[in-house]
C-alpha cells in the first residue's frame, strides 16, 4: 500500500511537470545537454481516416527528421513532439518503427512508463513514450535519432464526428504538421469505402480520391495533399447514414450492451422549408481569408445544413452586382454543386461594394416570394461610422417589403479600422452589423479562430435554438444507464445540431427514444420506437467511447487514489491514453507486432491479421505475451501460432500453483487461428473471482505445452 500511495504522489508530480508542455512544437535535443533545444521537421506524413459511428478513426504515420536544425553531433538524439487533438478525442493506439519491425506500443500508467523511458534512454535503446499532458495536449517522445537520420512513428485517436442534415464532415488534420521546421515534402490521405458513409469527397475541388492498393495498407483511396499541408481548414465530407434524422448502432460484450446515437430533432420539430440568400463582399486588403476558402466553405456549409425542401441563392459584389440564379435555386447536392461550378472564385471582385449588394439582396426577395432570410459574409470597414451605419439600416428596412432577418458573418482580420463613440471602440463595420442584425432578428458573429470554426457556429443558427433539452432512452423490456451527451452537455444547441449520445442497455430490442425541451419559447415532447435496432449492429469501437467519456467524467471532478487507480485499469483494459497513463513502445521481442496492418479493419488497439493477396500472413515461431501482468481487473493474452501448428487441436486453460484447472477458454472458435486474443476477468469457471496470487496460463495440444505466469492483484 505504501508503494502503491508513493507512486500516486510520483504521477501527481509527473504530471505537473508534463504539463508546462501545452504548446505545439517539434523539438530534437541532446538528453545529455537537455537544455539544448533544436527545430525538427517532418519529412513524410500520412494520414488514413474514415467514420467509426458516431467518432471517426484517424491514423497520423509521422516520419520525423533533424532536417532544419543544422546539428552535425554524433551523439543519439531525442525527438519531443508537442501536440493537440480536437477536444473529446481519445488516443487508442501507437506504433514505433525500428528499423523494419513495428513495435506496438503498451499502456502503463504514467509513472512506472516514465521511470522505463528514462532509465532506457540511458542505455540508448529504441523507445517511444506517449503522454496526454492536458485536456487536448499531447507529447511524444522518441529516442534515439542520429542528426542524419529519421523516425516513424504512428499515433491513432478517435475523434467526434461532426453531423450535417445530408452528410458528416472531417477537418483533416494537417494542423498535426505546423510546427515542422521546413516544409514537408510529401502528405498523402487515405481512405476506405464504406458501405454506410459512401465515398468520401475533399473540399478543395481540384483534388480528388484515386483508387490504391498495396501490401500495407490494402486495397484503399488516396490523395496527395502535400502542396495542402499547411493549409488548415480542408475538410472530408461523407454522407450521413441517418434515416428519418436518427442514426442508431449498438454493440454486446458478454452482458454488457452498449449503444450510439445521433438525432437530429429538427426533423420532428420543423415542417416548413426555408430559404437563405447568402451575400458575398470581399475586400482583398481586409482579410487573410481567400476567395477560394471563403466559397470553400460556404459550399460545405450549405451541403451540410440545407436540406433537400430547402431553397438558397448566392449573390455577390462587383461593379455589377452578380448572382448564381435569378430565381431560389433547390437544396439538393447536385444543384449545390452546380451554382459553385459557376459562382468561381474570379466571379468576386476584390473590392467592397457592400450598401449596393444589401439592396440587390432585398430587391431579389422582394420579387420572389417576400420571405427568406439574407446571410451576409463580408469584411468590409466602410460602414463603420454611426451616422453612416444608421441612414444604410434605415435605407434597408424601408425598402423591404416585410422584415427579412439579416445574419452576418463578418471575417476582417487584419488592417483593422477603429471607429470610436458612444463611449467605446467598435471594430470596422461591427456597429452596422450588430444593429443590423438585431433590429432584423437575425445573428451578429467575427471571425474566430479560423473561418471554418465560426462559419459552422453561425449556420446553425440559421433555425434557432433547443434549450432545457433532454434526451432519454430506454429499451422495449429493459433500460438504458450510464447515458453521456456528446455535444451541448445541458447548453441551448442549434435545431440545426445533432444530438449524440452514447450509453449502456439492459434487454431486448426496440429501441425508444424520447427527446424534450423548449423551442420557440414552446415546450415540447417527441418519441420515437427504432423497430429495427436490433439489426444495427456496431463494434468495440461503441464500448471504447463509452469508456473514454467514462474516463473524463470520473476525472472532471475532484481525484483521489481511488479513482486514479480505477481510471488507470480501465485506461489499460482498453487501450485509451489518459493523464494517468503512457501509452510505451520498446525494443524487445514481447513488442514486435507482426500483424499491425490495415487499421482500417480495427478500432483502434490491438492488430488484426494481415492478408496479402488473399492469403493470411503467419507469424513465423510460437509466442504468448500477457498484459498487463501483474493485474487487478482484466488481463490481454495473445497466443501466437507458426504455420505448423494452426492443424493442431489446443487447449487454453489457466491453472493456480496447486495444478487446479481454474478457467477453461472454449477452444472451438479459436482453432486455425494465427493470432488468439483472450481475455481473462479473474473468475473462475463457476464466475466467482479468485483470490490475489500466482496463475498459470497453459496451451497445450499433443506433446506441446507452454506455461505463462500470470499475476493477479486484487
Amino acid at each position: 500500500m505504501g508503494l502503491f500511495i508513493r507512486r500516486i504522489t510520483l504521477l501527481f508530480v509527473l504530471l505537473t511537470a508534463t504539463q508546462t508542455f501545452s504548446q505545439t512544437s517539434l523539438m530534437v535535443l541532446d538528453p545529455q545537454q537537455s537544455w539544448r533545444t533544436y527545430p525538427g521537421s517532418i519529412d513524410e506524413a500520412i494520414f488514413s481516416v474514415g467514420p467509426k459511428g458516431i467518432y471517426y478513426q484517424i491514423s497520423a504515420y509521422l516520419t520525423f527528421s533533424a532536417k532544419g536544425s543544422n546539428l552535425t553531433t554524433a551523439n543519439p538524439l531525442e525527438v519531443v513532439y508537442n501536440f493537440e487533438l480536437p477536444e473529446g478525442s481519445f488516443v487508442t493506439d501507437m506504433w514505433l518503427w525500428i528499423g523494419d519491425k513495428i513495435s506496438n506500443g503498451k499502456v502503463m500508467d504514467l509513472w512506472t512508463a516514465s521511470q522505463i523511458y528514462e532509465s532506457i534512454v540511458k542505455r540508448k535503446q529504441d523507445p517511444a513514450i506517449l503522454k496526454k499532458t492536458g485536456a487536448k495536449s499531447y507529447q511524444l517522445r522518441v529516442y534515439p535519432m542520429g542528426a542524419n537520420e529519421t523516425r516513424k512513428v504512428k499515433i491513432t485517436y478517435l475523434t467526434p464526428v461532426t453531423w450535417g442534415l445530408n452528410n458528416i464532415t472531417l477537418k483533416v488534420p494537417t494542423n498535426l504538421l505546423s510546427v515542422s521546421a521546413t516544409q514537408v515534402p510529401k502528405v498523402l490521405l487515405k481512405t476506405w469505402k464504406e458501405t454506410d458513409w459512401g465515398f468520401p469527397t475533399f473540399s478543395d475541388p481540384n483534388y480528388s480520391f484515386v483508387a490504391k492498393s498495396d501490401t500495407f495498407f490494402g486495397d484503399h483511396y488516396e490523395v496527395d495533399i502535400t502542396n495542402l499541408s499547411r493549409v488548415y481548414t480542408n475538410y472530408l465530407t461523407f454522407n450521413s447514414p441517418m434515416i428519418d434524422g436518427v442514426y442508431f448502432k449498438h454493440y454486446k460484450k458478454g452482458e454488457d450492451g452498449y449503444y450510439e446515437l445521433a438525432l437530429f430533432p429538427g426533423n420532428s420539430l420543423t415542417t416548413n422549408s426555408k430559404k437563405v440568400l447568402f451575400l458575398i463582399d470581399y475586400d482583398l486588403r481586409k482579410s487573410t481569408t481567400t476567395r477560394e476558402q471563403l466559397l470553400s466553405n460556404l459550399k460545405l456549409q450549405i451541403r451540410t445544413n440545407l436540406a433537400l425542401k430547402d431553397s438558397f441563392n448566392i449573390m455577390f459584389s462587383g461593379l455589377n452586382i452578380g448572382k448564381a440564379s435569378a430565381t431560389w435555386v433547390n437544396g439538393d447536392p447536385a444543384s449545390i454543386d452546380k451554382v459553385f461550378n459557376t459562382v468561381i472564385e474570379n466571379s468576386i471582385s476584390t473590392y467592397s461594394n457592400l450598401p449596393t449588394l444589401m439592396s440587390a439582396g432585398v430587391e431579389f426577395l422582394n420579387k420572389n416570394g417576400a420571405s427568406g432570410k439574407m446571410f451576409l459574409l463580408s469584411n468590409s470597414d466602410l460602414q463603420g461610422n454611426n451616422v453612416t451605419a444608421n441612414q444604410l439600416i434605415t435605407d434597408l428596412r424601408k425598402l423591404m417589403a416585410v422584415n427579412y432577418p439579416v445574419m452576418v458573418y463578418d471575417y476582417n482580420d487584419k488592417e483593422y479600422v477603429y471607429y470610436y463613440f458612444n463611449n467605446r471602440s467598435y471594430v470596422g463595420n461591427e456597429y452596422f452589423y450588430d444593429n443590423l442584425s438585431r433590429s432584423t432578428g437575425g445573428t451578429y458573429q467575427r471571425i474566430a479562430g479560423n473561418i471554418s470554426t465560426t462559419l459552422a457556429d453561425l449556420f446553425l443558427k440559421l433555425n434557432g435554438t433547443i434549450s432545457s433539452y433532454d434526451l432519454y432512452t430506454s429499451t422495449q423490456t429493459g433500460f438504458c444507464f450510464g447515458r453521456q451527451s456528446l455535444n451541448g452537455k445541458g447548453e441551448p444547441i442549434s435545431i440545426g445540431s445533432a444530438m449524440t449520445q452514447i450509453g449502456k442497455y439492459s434487454g431486448e430490442f426496440p429501441f425508444n427514444l424520447k427527446f424534450s425541451g423548449i423551442y420557440n419559447s414552446q415546450a415540447f415532447s417527441k418519441s420515437l420506437i427504432l423497430n429495427n435496432a436490433a439489426d444495427k449492429k456496431g463494434d468495440e469501437v461503441i464500448q471504447k467511447t463509452w469508456v473514454g467519456n467514462y474516463i473524463n467524467q470520473l476525472t472532471s471532478t475532484t481525484t483521489n487514489n481511488s479513482i486514479i487507480n480505477e481510471v488507470i485499469g480501465l485506461s489499460r483494459t482498453h487501450y485509451l491514453l489518459t493523464t494517468y497513463t503512457a501509452f510505451l513502445a520498446l525494443e524487445n521481442d514481447t513488442s514486435w507486432c507482426t500483424t499491425c496492418y490495415n487499421e482500417s479493419k480495427t478500432g483502434g488497439g490491438g492488430s488484426v491479421d494481415l492478408e496479402i493477396d488473399g492469403k493470411l500472413v503467419i507469424p513465423t515461431e510460437f509466442s504468448m505475451d500477457a498484459y498487463p501482468n501483474p493485474f487487478n481487473s482484466q488481463v490481454t493474452i495473445t497466443v501466437k501460432l507458426p504455420n505448423n501448428m494452426l492443424g493442431q487441436k489446443l487447449s487454453f486453460k489457466i491453472f493456480n500453483t496447486l495444478g487446479q484447472v481454474v478457467k477453461t477458454f472454449s477452444s472451438d472458435e479459436l482453432q486455425n487461428k494465427s493470432v488468439v486474443k483472450l481475455f481473462w476477468d479473474g473468475k473462475n469457471d463457476f464466475g466467482e473471482v479468485i483470490s490475489s496470487g500466482v496463475y498459470l496460463f497453459n496451451v497445450s495440444g499433443g506433446k506441446f505445452v507452454k506455461t505463462l505466469k500470470l499475476m493477479f492483484m486484487k
